[in-house]
């Protein structure tokens, strides 16, 4: 059970706090002094860490929210606070914001600069076999029409070019996390 409890740490860690501040920003606004911000993240992240389980949250930015706003709403009831503020839809589109992180969105450029690099690597055929069935999403029959392979070398290409690629990134990240520990080794040492 500790494992499934380190888990959800490490998914609040990542996924919730990132948000805490627009959530105090929010509460600030629209409670306007009605419950104390602190309270309320306090009781948002209880109820959240007090999960079975998070693998059910598509959106966590929006989960966070609404257990704030669910908080807040309890806390102002049990505190027998007047004049609640309403939730308009026009709030929540405010909150939300559905677009990645920027240090994700550095990421997934990063790895694609890295597939990209190992893809040109691989012959032009194969290349064209990963593209056409991966990105355009042909199938395998309209691939190897396009191209004039048969559909077997479009099977046999795909899986030998997926596999050179994905041994080539693994060998990096093996490379690179050897790289790291030298150079927190030499940081720790000098």
């Amino acid at each position: 059970m500790s494992g499934e409890r380190d888990i959800i740490t490490a998914w609040i860690a990542r996924e919730i706090v990132p948000h805490e501040g627009a959530m105090r920003k929010w509460l600030a606004r629209r409670w306007r002094g009605a419950v104390d911000a602190e309270d309320v993240i306090q009781e948002a992240y209880c109820r959240i860490a007090g999960l079975a389980r998070v693998d059910h949250i598509d959106n966590p930015a929006a989960y966070f929210h609404r257990t704030v706003h669910t908080a807040a709403t309890d806390l102002a009831r049990r505190a027998g606070a007047k004049n609640l503020v309403s939730v308009t839809q026009e709030d929540w589109f405010g909150v939300i914001d559905s677009r990645p992180l920027q240090d994700r969105a550095l990421e997934a450029t990063e790895e694609l600069r890295r597939v990209d690099a190992l893809m040109s690597n691989l012959s032009d055929t194969c290349r064209r076999v990963i593209e056409l069935r991966r990105i355009e999403g042909l199938t395998r029959k309209e691939t190897s029409e396009r191209l004039g392979v048969s559909e077997n070398d479009v099977k046999n290409l795909l899986v030998r070019g997926l596999q050179k690629v994905l041994n080539s990134l693994a060998e990096q990240d093996a490379e690179g996390g050897d790289q790291e520990h030298a150079q927190r080794k030499v940081q720790a040492n000098g």
